[in-house]
């Protein structure tokens, strides 16, 4: 066994490795993590795992295309896993056939161990256990087929797949005539040399994307809590966890100010409870507080509101070594944010979100504002949070349908950035409304994830940070004529569905990808269809010509031109946006 333990850089994991079947991934993959001191991850054991069964039985039951969808599946979550990001990883020998499985290669440092078909069909023996051994077409007339039916298979994958693995590798090792320690110690060699920067190939030029999926920075503290950092100029914490009173005070002490002249918690009239706790833990630590209650919802999110605001934080008595803390849905800390840009020109806020899409979209990124007659959100600044605290406890009294429309941000982010958001989504429904389920945790940490990846580059959305508005030229459009009875969530998931449909009919999404927008919002238990637009084209264009990223009086979306690959400022032709509007307007069967 390798006895060498170099010293390896976190920047070049995960280390990938691909191959004919037979060509020692999985051996290497184990020797590797083993003197690497990382985890090791074989994706066709992976797979075994979660169907809990041989992957003969998944053949038998599904068929090679069933298998091959549970292998992307599982490529997305290894590659998302921030333990198995971080060691080696064995990729199935047919993993390379898709090229959506290529492009998640991208970027990444993936060594090919390459080997000849004589070698690979040594080691694979008779080939039981792998579907892929036994040839697909039998003729007594091949006598190569007759006299070595392993050999021959393994040479019709070897023509097939060769090219491929060179496409995706970065480093290539050949191993025949070398044992698994030799084939290891090569590796090892190999590693020293990989420069900073070089752990993979850049991606290709062409549109501007989100590269890559976001790795959720899930580092649970010693209370088990998750903190995700945002970067940029003014970098900041996202913790996400339950009970995190103690951490309101943290926030609060770590602030510019530190609170010294004094904290004002704003909260909505519906978690009074939540902000009497945490009032009383700031007062046991010594801090002088008071709280200034506002109603909640999209309809309190206005000018007379906010000058309210105002003067409560006057009469409290908040200086600019003050703090707000805002406490409440979207609504309100979107509010309290406005309201700490605006005081004294700007004092310190703490978002602290109490809902599903709270947590996921509003608290988080540092936009602020208020509604005016005009439409959503014209009224606002960029406030950079000092921290923002999602306590998932809060969840458990949420209404289902509060969980439900945050669930509308957290599968946009699935489709713009991190798929395996669309497969936690669709694999049990059920989790989704659970505030205590796990799954609903690792969205809220991925969903997190996609967007401090976006706001750390763009804080004030000149560029990068657009592609978070995917759905939302149209969803806004949504809220407004329907005077907010549509919740935003609700409103994004028909959103997204027209941008695909505009999408689908410029060229660039096909009709599966259009399919998987439907599939992901109806599993959260959203609708995917505007009926009540039926015959409001004009309005709806009115409304969306007043959208933020307009320009030079044109309608500019976001769209994508395939799975997680996000494409701005793109301007389509009146008649492709009233077509898709008149398509969303239909009751879908």
């Amino acid at each position: 066994m390798v006895k060498y333990q170099p010293r390896i850089r976190t920047d070049i994991l995960p280390i990938i490795l691909v191959g004919l079947p037979g060509a020692g991934k999985t051996t290497v993959a184990r020797q590797l993590a083993v003197a690497l001191g990382v985890q090791v991850t074989d994706t066709d054991a992976e797979i075994r795992r979660r169907a809990r069964a041989t992957i003969p039985e998944i053949f038998a039951a599904e068929g090679e295309e069933g298998f091959r969808d549970r292998e992307t599946r599982t490529l997305r979550h290894v590659l998302t896993s921030p333990a198995a990001a971080q060691g080696v990883v064995a990729l199935g020998g047919g993993a390379v056939l898709r090229e959506e499985n290529r492009q998640m290669l991208t970027g990444r440092l993936v060594i090919h161990l390459a080997a000849e078909p004589a070698t690979a069909a040594a080691h694979v023996g008779d080939g039981s256990g792998r579907p892929l051994m036994t040839p697909a077409t039998a003729s007594s007339d091949d006598e190569d087929l007759l006299a070595d039916p392993v050999l021959a298979r393994m040479e019709q994958l070897h023509a097939a797949r060769h090219h491929l693995y060179e496409e995706v590798a970065t480093h290539t090792v050949r191993t025949d005539g070398l044992s698994p320690e030799q084939v290891t110690s090569a590796v090892l060699t190999l590693l020293r040399k990989v420069e900073p920067g070089g752990s993979g190939k850049e991606a290709g030029g062409g549109h501007e994307h989100t590269h890559g999926v976001p790795a959720p920075a899930a580092v649970p503290d010693e209370n088990g809590q998750v903190r995700i950092r945002v970067g940029g100029s003014q970098p900041y914490n996202v913790v996400i966890g339950h009970d995190l009173a103690q951490y309101v005070v943290t926030g609060t002490s770590k602030a510019p100010g530190g609170g010294a002249g004094g904290v004002a918690l704003v909260h909505a009239d519906s978690v009074r409870q939540v902000a009497e706790r945490y009032e009383t833990v700031l007062q046991d630590a010594g801090l002088r507080t008071s709280r200034v209650e506002v109603p909640g919802g999209e309809t309190a999110k206005n000018a007379q509101t906010l000058s309210t605001l105002w003067e409560a934080l006057g009469q409290a008595r908040i200086g600019r070594d003050g703090v707000v803390i805002g406490i409440g849905g979207g609504a309100t800390t979107d509010l309290a944010g406005f309201a700490a840009a605006s005081w004294l020109r700007g004092v310190p806020v703490v978002q602290v979100p109490t809902t599903l899409l709270a947590m996921v979209d509003a608290a988080v990124g540092g936009k602020t504002g208020i509604d005016t007659a005009a439409g959503k959100n014209l009224v606002g600044a960029f406030h950079t949070p000092a921290s923002v605290l999602c306590d998932l406890g809060t969840l458990v009294s949420l209404p289902e349908a509060e969980l439900r429309a945050g669930l509308g941000e957290v599968v946009k982010c699935g489709l713009i950035a991190d798929p395996v958001i669309l497969d936690l989504v669709a694999a049990d429904p059920a989790d989704l409304v659970d505030a205590d389920s796990p799954v609903l945790a690792e969205l809220v940490a991925r969903s997190v994830a996609v967007k401090a990846a976006v706001v750390g580059q763009d804080l004030t959305e000149v560029g990068l940070r657009e592609v978070l508005n995917y759905g939302h030229t149209y969803a806004h459009a949504i809220e407004t004529v329907t005077g907010y009875r549509w919740r935003h969530g609700e409103a994004v998931a028909v959103g997204c569905v027209y941008a695909a449909q505009v999408a689908e009919r410029l060229g660039l999404l096909d009709a599966r990808t259009v399919a998987l927008h439907r599939e992901a919002f109806t599993a959260a238990g959203l609708a995917v269809s505007f009926p009540e637009g039926r015959g409001r084209w004009e309005e709806m264009e009115t409304v969306m010509l007043r959208d933020k990223k307009v320009r030079s009086g044109r309608i500019r979306m976001v769209l994508l031109d395939g799975l997680a690959r996000p494409v701005r400022g793109v301007e389509p032709e009146r008649s492709v946006l009233e077509a898709a509007h008149q398509a969303v307007t239909k009751e879908q069967a």
